[in-house]
Order: structure tokens, then C-alpha cells, then sequence
């Protein structure tokens, strides 16, 4: 009977991890859509600061409304003064990106923005894991991540060369 709990919790624990895994896929896979939403609106509107604005206040708008709904857990208030002061900081990196990609596409397009931006996001997340910095598990660069890397900078070569 311990043995078959056993194995209940393994396959649980699997099909767990594949969710999660499709669903880090689905969320990359939003990005260039997102991107390409903002870039339009801000073609639109002949401002990207301002399209970027009404992006982050669409988001802050759902968040706000998921945050109400009671669907989830509730937040310690209390805790945000025990918080890392440097976590903040994402605050303030969140708008970056969004106008940064929404300006971006319009002059590179989505693919080259975007692989551009997913090399930048592997090659700060592979040094993030290997020092454990800002408090993450450390994984260390083994040799499959510096082949991964190396993919990177190919695909980017190849993504950099003049359109046909």
C-alpha cells in the first residue's frame, strides 16, 4: 500500500511538472503577441509611452480584479516591510521591457525583438542560477547550458543577417 502511494505521488508529481512546463511555454508563446498588440497601439496613437501606460494600466486593472476576487490565497500586507528592498525593483524593470519591446518591433520586428530578448533573458538567467543571486536556488552552468548559450548566439547570428 506505502509502495503504490508512493508511486501515486510520483506520477502526480510528473503530470505536475508538465503542466507547469506547458504552461512556461504558453507564457512565452503570449509574448509575441503582446508585443505586437502594444506595438500597434502605439502606432496608433503615435506614442509608445503612452500605448505602454495603457498596457500597464490594463494589467494593473486585471491584477486588481484577480487580487479582489478572493480566488486566491490572501496577501500578508504586513510582510512587504520584511521584503528585500531590491524586489521592488521589478516595478520598475516591468516597464522597461514593455516599452522598450513596444518601441522595438516596430523597428526590428516581433522575431528578431523577441530572440533578442529571449538570448538576453537566458544568458542573465543562466549567471542568476549559477551565483544563486537575488535569492534563487543555484543551479550551476554545466556544460548542456553553455551548448544551449552557444544555440543562442547561432540562432541570433542567423536572426541578425539582412533580410532577403
Amino acid at each position: 500500500m506505502i509502495l503504490l502511494r508512493s508511486r501515486w505521488r510520483q506520477i502526480v508529481y510528473r503530470c505536475q511538472v508538465c503542466l507547469f512546463l506547458g504552461l512556461a511555454l504558453l507564457s512565452g508563446a503570449i509574448l509575441p503577441i503582446q508585443v505586437s498588440c502594444n506595438a500597434q497601439l502605439a502606432r496608433s496613437l503615435d506614442s509608445v509611452p503612452l500605448a505602454a501606460t495603457l498596457s500597464y494600466l490594463t494589467g494593473s486593472v486585471v491584477l486588481l480584479g484577480l487580487l479582489l476576487s478572493g480566488r486566491f490565497e490572501r496577501p500578508r500586507w504586513s510582510a512587504l516591510a520584511q521584503a528585500p528592498h531590491w524586489s521592488l525593483i521589478g516595478g520598475v524593470l516591468g516597464p522597461w521591457y514593455v516599452l522598450s519591446s513596444t518601441h522595438f518591433v516596430s523597428v526590428l520586428g516581433t522575431t528578431l525583438t523577441l530572440g533578442l530578448v529571449v538570448s538576453g533573458q537566458a544568458i542573465v538567467s543562466v549567471i542568476t542560477d549559477h551565483y544563486g543571486w537575488l535569492n534563487v536556488p543555484r543551479h550551476r552552468l554545466t556544460p548542456l547550458r553553455r551548448a544551449a548559450l552557444g544555440l543562442f548566439a547561432i540562432a541570433l547570428f542567423f536572426l541578425l543577417q539582412p533580410r532577403a
